[in-house]
């Protein structure tokens, strides 16, 4: 009887083992895997991308304002 109860146990444990307590599909364990955690993880990282690409071009407009201003003083002095 105590072998079925120390063999329950680590069966158990095996599987609390993988179960594991983050939505990270590359830390997660068999058990973890869960749709909605992976569409969200993927939403938060769509819209990280998106608010680079948005800074991104912002800088390069700035860029351009910035080497056009320079271009204009640059004349004014010849």
């Amino acid at each position: 009887m105590k072998k079925i109860y120390l063999i329950t146990s680590i069966v158990l444990l095996l599987l609390n083992g993988c179960a594991g307590g983050t939505t990270d599909p590359r830390k997660g364990g068999l058990f973890s895997y869960s749709p909605d955690a992976y569409e969200k993880r993927l939403s938060d990282r769509e819209h990280q991308l998106s608010a680079i690409e948005s800074d991104t071009a912002a800088q390069k407009h700035k860029s351009a304002q910035l080497k056009k201003n320079l271009s204009s003083e640059k004349n004014k002095m010849h």
